[in-house]
């Protein structure tokens, strides 16, 4: 399975699907529609396309809210959502996997490091992906202090 391209049974996600789940994620799993864009950084003529794949794969759900002539959507993941984003955090730490044991002290601690095989390390720092709201680097953070 490439960085560009993630299966889940038969489905296909792309990168940035990827971006707007996660992001969607880390924005409690519900956002406004006009702003998602701003946060995921791309613009709705390329979101809108994406959003109804997602729609269609049963991975987020659009809500209307308000009731003016436009409307404003709500995008809210459903459970199989986080299920596939779980997933791919699993299949993110299981694909690096070394034989740790030979190597010296210092070498396996930075090799613990998340960001040395994390799919996003090219866009780490860039729009929501960063050390700050990386939940695979706050859990290594985290067994460093205990």
């Amino acid at each position: 399975m490439s960085s560009q391209e993630y299966t889940e049974e038969s489905d296909v996600l792309t990168e940035v699907e990827v971006q707007i789940l996660q992001g969607l994620e880390r924005l409690g799993g519900s956002y406004q529609q006009r702003n998602l864009w701003k946060y995921i950084g791309i613009d709705s003529k390329t979101g809108l396309p994406i959003l109804a794949r997602l729609e269609k794969r049963g991975l987020i759900v659009r809500e209307r809210v308000g009731g003016n002539k436009r409307g404003v959507y709500t995008i809210r993941l459903t459970e199989k959502a986080y299920k596939l984003l779980s997933k791919l955090r699993e299949e993110a730490v299981e694909t690096f996997r070394v034989d740790e044991s030979s190597l010296p002290e210092e070498l396996r601690l930075l090799l613990s490091i998340p960001c040395t095989y994390c799919p996003y390390s090219d866009k780490c720092g860039v729009s929501f992906i960063s050390p700050q709201n990386c939940e695979l680097f706050a859990r290594w953070s985290y067994r460093l202090r205990v």
